[in-house]
């Protein structure tokens, strides 16, 4: 079978795998970001986890035919690096393809996350058949993509721009790119760990889950502004079907059930029946998405 490798870089965590050409996900692990915070240490990690995977995939039989990159933020005209992301400031301008390249041998492309992360719902997940895609993840920061007519939307940063940063509260959070009450400062990580008294996600999502009266109303609130966020990017992207993403994604209708009503709440009624979606990939739609760089690119 033909595969790819592929590398997810966020802001807190980086996801390394290895993906088959029907969007399987052969191996997988991640390790955090912010251990490996100069350049060249962050692709020396990479390649300490991936070429062993790679190894092991070749033995099995299987063809590599590329390695997929996506990373969090905004890209060089010509795929090579990175040049903005308040999130992840040791890979900006730096040579990330060039370097990873060298360190693996092999032909990369890079990605913006937000598209690797549509492209895969797209292709392989909860947004097949849609016309008009957005697809947001939420994690340390909040990316979106959009897929219209089966072509990526590519318009500033060869991406569908910054959408995080559409401001929905003018006294609130303040966000990691210097403004106030940007939809990404309120629905992150951060913003959800502040609701649930400081407490890690994943126990936020499991208390919850346990009916727990706190932690439920910690991720009803961030799921009120994650609707109005959505419903106040509707009248720019048209979309009809939107698809969530991400860690904070992964409470599911805890999390999506607000934000539908939210949504409905504030959207122009045209818009108001959208379907919002969780992701079909808990939390590794990135790799899969980078991946298809090779085994199935989106134009």
């Amino acid at each position: 079978m033909r595969i790819a490798g592929s590398i997810d870089i966020g802001g807190t965590r980086t996801k390394i795998g290895i993906v088959g050409e029907d969007g399987s996900i052969i191996s997988r692990e991640t390790m955090p970001t912010s251990l490996h915070g100069e350049p060249l240490e962050i692709v020396e990690a990479i390649g300490l986890a991936l070429l062993p995977m790679l190894d092991a995939a070749k033995a099995q039989g299987h063809v590599t035919v590329g390695i997929g990159i996506s990373v969090a933020g905004f890209l060089t005209a010509d795929h090579s690096a990175m040049v903005h992301n308040a999130n992840l400031p040791a890979l900006r301008e730096f040579p990330l393809r060039r370097a990873l390249e060298e360190r693996l041998s092999i032909e990369c492309r890079l990605e913006v996350d937000s598209n690797a992360a549509v492209i895969a719902e797209y292709q392989h997940g909860a947004g097949r058949g849609s016309q008009r895609l957005l697809g947001v993840t939420v994690g340390t920061g909040l990316g979106g993509g959009v897929i219209i007519d089966g072509q990526l939307l590519r318009f500033n940063g060869e991406c569908a721009g910054d959408l995080g940063h559409v401001i929905v509260e003018r006294n609130g959070r303040l966000c990691t790119c210097g403004a106030r009450g940007c939809l990404e400062a309120m629905v992150n990580t951060a913003a959800l760990m502040e609701r649930g008294g400081g407490r890690p996600v994943r126990e936020i999502v499991e208390s919850a889950r346990k009916g727990e009266d706190w932690a439920r109303k910690a991720l009803a609130e961030t799921g009120f502004w994650l609707g109005l966020g959505l419903a106040s990017l509707s009248p720019i992207f048209s979309p009809d079907r939107i698809v969530v993403g991400g860690g904070v994604a992964s409470a599911g209708d805890l999390l999506l059930g607000p934000t539908r009503a939210s949504y409905r709440t504030h959207a122009r009624p045209e818009f108001a029946q959208t379907d919002i979606i969780g992701s079909s990939f808990n939390g590794w739609d990135g790799i899969v998405g980078a991946a298809s760089l090779f085994l199935d690119p989106v134009p």
